[in-house]
């Protein structure tokens, strides 16, 4: 955290273990709530999160957050966009804190900087995952997701995230960045225990393996470079120099946290909804021309990832004082089910128009991926429902859900005929 950016969140525990509140923040907007482990979070999170518009006062202080104590929680859509729209005030500096866990100071590149060292990081990355850069990629990603759907297509059903909602996504990524694919269940277990494992021991050794894990990756591109993203990174130069080894580290936790989770647990959520909604399934297939729209209203309904900013300066929003130095929790799902932007925001519609979701952020981190997960979703959407007969949920299996910085599920059986 910047120097003088802890003022007001300093001192937030009593003598005998009891939170205290500071004094500006009103008793009426203070709530404990758990993003983790609230009622009904394990069944779905959206749903569970969404009657926070209702049972929760616009901006409230919650007191219960894993991360850092206390913040600030955003419910509304126009809230948030004014938080993520302006790194001046609400800063995105430590806003993980992965390398804080180890005792170091290094951000995630560009996702903890702000305009305009962002910026000048971002236009590195920003040709490699440019819309071009990935029609390019498009036919191996279709082979992929052909190949994965023949292996178990006859079997009359599969685990899904473990057939095809993981291995299709983080497959992807690891080719693009040069990763053994052989690896991918190691990486999967360190991403867990990073960002769900509540106990801090298991989730600062989490932190240390992959930064160790891309270390090494950076000195073997840096001696022997290839054809990945991994040693377009490690060789490139800002303003004339090569990167520092901070620098390269920063930009390859980045890629490997947002490669290896996101897309696979929107795909969960996305296929759980197809498979219990056989009318919506039955119209993708006879209307394929409407899985672009079906995959923005998917986007709008599961957006599974929450993120925060810190406040630079004492600031006003929707009537509420935040001082320097607080937390800000910004629930994106909260704000693409906010019934103040959407009519009916729980229904999934595929006739909804101007579907205005932040599935994927807003203002300048807007998210760097947002291409390629689409195209990824568009392909898997395309190739299973060409290929698998109508399905749906194995009778009796019983679907579990979580929440935290990115919701997800551990499994989905699905049967067909």
């Amino acid at each position: 955290m910047p120097d003088g950016q802890h003022d007001a969140a300093s001192n937030l525990w009593g003598s005998d273990g009891s939170k205290l509140i500071p004094t500006h923040v009103p008793q009426n907007l203070v709530r404990s709530y758990s993003f983790y482990a609230a009622p009904g979070i394990s069944e779905c999170p959206f749903h569970a999160v969404a009657s926070l518009h209702a049972d929760m006062p616009r901006i409230f202080y919650n007191v219960d957050d894993p991360q850092c104590g206390s913040a600030w929680v955003l419910t509304r859509a126009e809230d948030l966009r004014a938080v993520l729209g302006n790194p001046a005030i609400f800063s995105s500096s430590n806003i993980t804190g992965f390398s804080a866990l180890m005792g170091e100071t290094w951000p995630l590149t560009p996702l903890e900087l702000d305009p305009p060292a962002h910026t000048l990081y971002r236009s590195l990355l920003n040709p490699r995952f440019s819309p071009s850069a990935i029609t390019r990629m498009s036919d191996e990603m279709r082979a992929r997701a052909i190949r994965l759907i023949d292996g178990f297509v006859g079997a009359g059903g599969c685990a899904f995230m473990s057939a095809f909602g993981r291995p299709f996504p983080v497959g992807v990524f690891l080719q693009l960045m040069g990763l053994p694919a052989e690896e991918s269940a190691q990486f999967l277990q360190w991403e867990d225990d990073l960002l769900n494992n509540l106990d801090m021991s298991v989730k600062i050794a989490a932190a240390a393996a992959i930064k160790a894990y891309l270390l090494a990756l950076a000195e073997s591109r840096r001696r022997a470079p290839v054809d990945d993203l991994a040693s377009y990174i490690a060789t490139a130069t800002v303003e004339g120099r090569g990167l520092t080894d901070d620098e390269v580290l920063g930009i390859y936790y980045l890629l490997f946290v947002g490669g290896l989770d996101t897309v696979a647990a929107s795909l969960g959520f996305y296929f759980r909804y197809l498979a219990e909604n056989p009318a919506v399934q039955a119209r993708l297939r006879a209307e394929p021309a409407l899985i672009p729209r079906a995959i923005e209203e998917c986007l709008r309904s599961f957006s599974p990832v929450t993120t925060r900013r810190i406040t630079t300066q004492d600031t006003e929003l929707g009537g509420v004082v935040i001082r320097k130095g607080e937390w800000v929790t910004c629930v994106t799902a909260l704000a693409s089910l906010d019934p103040e932007a959407f009519a009916n925001p729980l229904a999934l519609d595929l006739d909804r128009n101007q579907i205005r979701h932040t599935a994927f952020g807003f203002g300048p981190h807007f998210c760097l991926g947002s291409h390629l997960a689409k195209r990824e979703i568009q392909i898997a959407f395309e190739e299973w429902l060409a290929r698998v007969p109508p399905f749906r949920v194995t009778p009796g299996f019983s679907v579990h859900t979580h929440g935290g910085p990115v919701m997800g599920l551990a499994e989905l059986q699905l049967s067909w005929d």
